[in-house]
């Protein structure tokens, strides 16, 4: 038996009758872990996206960020971050290096407010070790653990000690994993599977082509939203300025692949250059105005009113 499964694209939203007087009413903020944030979608953890700069950029605007953990000393980021009186939220593997890290940070006596396990496939053993030891080793952090795709995987990572689980495999714009392997799930099923699954919030990671996905996903019982290609190509973003004719591009790729790596081994990412777009803030404002639109049209006045919306499938 082949099932059906669906995504972002192949489904729209069914309004309701708006209660406030203007959009800019509607409250967009989200409690994540032991904090509150602006808007419930931040950047991806990729090298491409996402460095010490512009984590630093997002916690100071309210905004969850995870810095991800490619050649990254997470005693220095945690402690640069933590003196400046902001959250550290970091990323680790599970591999020895990153059980040299936790003993680093234990050594140092910090503790990070937000610990993001970030392997490929996380419904393995490998990351059931890993998830334990960071309980231990830090009882008072956020575990996020990721990424998965099922609700069997969903279940398993929250009985291993996991605060919230990421959801999503192979849907970004610069993972070929379907390609390489065959292995995908369409992020609608995914993220609703996952959700209905667990207690824990969900991260719907990855497919995010329109603001409105993010709708759409919080609709499917996402707790918050990752995201990569949207937030690549801004002054504040991670990533090479490349000049080709005349015009400004800056260098986007996935952590599989042999750009992040530095070597052409077990290859499940490409590079993409994406148009120079300036400064963040104009983005981040239209983020949160158009999901101010979209609480307003599900009918309430903050993020709840999207866990009660019809969504209707509409043949592309």
């Amino acid at each position: 038996m082949i099932s059906t499964e669906i995504n972002y694209g192949d489904v729209y939203l069914v309004p309701k009758k708006t209660v406030v007087d203007s959009r800019k009413e509607c409250d967009t903020s989200v409690a994540f872990g032991p904090r509150r944030f602006t808007m419930p979608v931040y950047p991806s953890n990729m090298k491409s996206v996402v460095n010490a700069a512009s984590c630093e950029y997002f916690a100071r605007l309210g905004w969850f960020y995870t810095m991800h953990r490619f050649n990254v000393s997470v005693v220095e980021f945690v402690a640069d971050m933590q003196q400046k009186g902001l959250f550290a939220s970091i990323s680790m593997g599970v591999n020895e290096d990153s059980y040299q890290q936790v003993s680093d940070l234990q050594a140092a006596g910090l503790t990070p407010e937000y610990i993001t396990l970030d392997v490929a496939n996380a419904w393995c053993v490998k990351a059931e070790r890993m998830i334990k030891h960071l309980k231990a080793s830090f009882p008072g952090s956020f575990i996020i653990g990721g990424n998965i795709a099922t609700a069997e995987a969903a279940r398993e990572l929250e009985a291993w000690g996991c605060d919230a689980i990421k959801a999503g495999i192979a849907g970004g714009r610069v993972c070929i994993t379907k390609n390489k392997t065959g292995f995908h799930r369409p992020m609608i099923s995914t993220v609703q599977d996952c959700a209905a699954a667990v207690s824990v919030p969900v991260i719907a990671d990855g497919g995010i082509v329109e603001h409105g996905d993010i709708a759409k996903a919080l609709v499917c019982g996402a707790t918050m939203v990752m995201a990569g290609s949207l937030f690549a190509g801004f002054d504040e973003s991670a990533g090479e300025i490349v000049e080709i004719s005349g015009k400004l591009y800056k260098e986007y790729f996935g952590s599989a692949s042999q750009f992040n790596k530095g070597a052409y081994v077990n290859v499940e990412g490409k590079k993409i250059l994406v148009e120079y777009k300036g400064r963040i803030d104009k983005l981040l404002l239209e983020l949160q105005e158009d999901l101010q639109s979209s609480v307003s049209y599900a009918g309430g006045r903050d993020l709840a009113a999207l866990r009660d919306v019809e969504m209707i499938r509409v043949p592309r």
